[in-house]
């Protein structure tokens, strides 16, 4: 069974739906670390699912790039707001480590959800989760103290450690690396 075949699996699908979806979303590529899947003021035409690797989602600018989130194996990641009002992105998608993708075109995305309700319900759930997902991390950003934050991202993230640089998770957390290291000096 394919990755993105056990993804579905979890996601309350019948066997028909998860059938079509995969037979529409297989278009596979591979990212190469540093590589970018999409750059800022591009178009997004595309929701990912990530077969195995780390994609970052980062805010570029002169003087500090910012990860707001990461699609890492079995999860999926886009730039929502591009391809939801398809306009171009202020986000790119970076490859943190070489990651093997999935991809589908809203076009496709959207002629299955339009045919087949079940499908429908369960890319509104994606939606929902991902909105959730953000605000609550919004909220930690602005509530935690830096080792809180990491102990969190340990928690629902903590196989991201080894397998990316730390800068990466320094950003996403909204701390400096030197902080970062002097937290994970603390709890170890």
């Amino acid at each position: 069974m394919s990755e993105l075949e056990n993804f579905l699996n979890k996601n309350n699908l019948s066997q028909k739906s998860i059938s079509i979806i995969c037979n529409s979303w297989n278009e596979e590529i591979t990212i190469k670390k540093k590589d970018y899947l999409l750059k800022k003021h591009q178009k997004e035409n595309y929701l990912y699912f990530v077969i195995s690797g780390c994609i970052a989602l980062v805010i570029e600018n002169e003087n500090k790039n910012s990860v707001l989130g990461f699609g890492y194996t079995n999860s999926i990641i886009t730039s929502f707001i591009s391809f939801t009002t398809e306009t171009p992105t202020e986000l790119s998608l970076l490859g943190v480590s070489e990651s093997k993708i999935l991809k589908i075109s809203k076009n496709q995305l959207n002629q299955l959800v339009n045919s087949n309700s079940e499908i429908a319900k369960w890319y509104h759930t994606i939606i929902e989760k991902t909105l959730v997902g953000h605000l609550k991390r919004q909220i930690e950003l602005i509530t935690l103290s830096p080792k809180d934050k990491y102990q969190l991202f340990i928690k629902r993230s903590g196989h991201l450690i080894n397998s990316i640089p730390l800068k990466y998770i320094s950003s996403y957390l909204n701390m400096t690396p030197e902080t970062l290291s002097r937290v994970r000096t603390s709890i170890s």
